[in-house]
């Protein structure tokens, strides 16, 4: 596995070191490099993604400790009551206890799940998006090479990052289409 790390990153750092010599040769040439973590992160779709997740993890989170207190509850009854009662009793308290443990289980579950699918929905669509915007933008700013940060890029010149004036295209064309949406 570190075999193969270190020949990626070989292989990035000689991409790197060509592109800026192609630049130098070229000065027609032109790219950049995004940080596609702080563009999804800083731009106005992923701050909004970003309040919906917490927004639904805090319905879930609700939900949960509703749950909790409720098999709380439940417990302190059996634990208080339990010598009290007759044995079938007992038994369909603790069959009924045990039934909502299982619930709660599979709701943590499912939450998680729900959880995971919202995120990776949210992601979907912004990658879709930044796609199309990184292209016009590409396009537009006469880049012939845009890179991602974190897909082997070891070293860069900080001037090339262009996540900044990404963020801001893309806050612009979702402006954009949501006004071409109203109308």
């Amino acid at each position: 596995m570190k075999k193969y790390f270190f020949i990626a990153a070989i292989a990035a750092g000689m991409l790197i070191l060509s592109l800026s010599s192609v630049q130098a040769a070229n000065p027609g040439f032109k790219f950049g490099y995004i940080d596609l973590q702080k563009v999804m992160a800083l731009s106005s779709q992923g701050k909004v993604a970003k309040g919906k997740m917490q927004a639904k993890q805090e319905e879930l989170r609700a939900e949960l400790q509703k749950k909790q207190a409720e098999i709380s509850v439940m417990k302190e009854e059996l634990e208080r009551q339990g010598m009290m009662l007759s044995p079938e009793k007992r038994k369909e308290k603790e069959s009924e206890y045990q039934k909502m443990v299982r619930n709660f289980k599979l709701f943590v579950s499912d939450s998680e799940k729900d959880m995971k699918a919202l995120e990776s929905e949210f992601l979907k669509k912004m990658l879709k998006e930044l796609e199309v915007v990184t292209t016009e933008f590409g396009k537009t700013g006469k880049y012939q090479l845009i890179l991602e940060k974190r897909s082997g890029i070891i070293y860069a010149d900080e001037t090339q990052d262009i996540s900044d004036k990404l963020i801001k295209a893309y806050n612009n064309w979702v402006e954009n289409n949501q006004k071409k949406e109203k109308k």
